[in-house]
């Protein structure tokens, strides 16, 4: 079986500006379309996991998320194979509320993708800009890259400090991390 390759979206694939709520708002960082070509080329599965609780905040709908994965699967020629999203938010809203296993870094997207696509979580990887991308792999045979392309670094590693995970690599961005994976 080949291995998986988990991906954020927010500050991993495409630049961190909030809530990208439209299509016209999505902008893919530098490097991201040839590195998972190299991935996918290497062997490997490609999956999207996204925490998008704009949902629950009223800020756009399950439509508009669907448009912007779209437009992002179109500029990264039909890489990666799926995009799962948590919409929910702890604060609730719109019927999303509450407690939910796959709102990162809850492992429940990691589960589904294994039900749904039949992924193996054997040799895979997790690859996110912040601490919560990291700690969903907490327990699972899968290795971690802390990705410096979004969020501030420093607060995310005293946050995975803090949770006591030493992610596997830190990478400047996703090609970088590419490089090290493909080693």
């Amino acid at each position: 079986m080949k291995p998986t390759v988990f991906l954020d979206r927010d500050g991993t694939l495409n630049a961190e500006v909030g809530f990208v709520a439209r299509p016209e708002q999505l902008r893919v960082l530098p490097g991201v379309r040839e590195a998972l070509e190299r991935l996918s080329a290497a062997g490997n599965r490609l999956v999207v996991v996204t925490n998008q609780s704009g949902i629950a905040r009223g800020l756009y709908d399950q439509r508009d998320l669907a448009a912007v994965h779209a437009a992002l699967h179109e500029a990264l020629d039909g890489l990666p194979e799926a995009y799962l999203h948590c919409p929910h938010h702890p604060d609730g809203g719109l019927g999303y509320g509450g407690e939910c296993a796959c709102r990162k870094p809850g492992a429940g997207l990691l589960h589904q993708a294994r039900e749904l696509l039949g992924v193996d979580f054997a040799g895979g990887v997790i690859i996110g800009d912040s601490a919560r991308d990291l700690l969903m792999a907490r327990g699972l045979p899968l290795r971690t890259v802390l990705v410096r392309s979004g969020k501030p670094v420093d607060g995310q590693r005293d946050a995975l400090r803090a949770a006591g995970l030493v992610p596997d690599h830190e990478a400047a961005d996703l090609a970088a991390a590419v490089d090290w994976l493909l080693r």
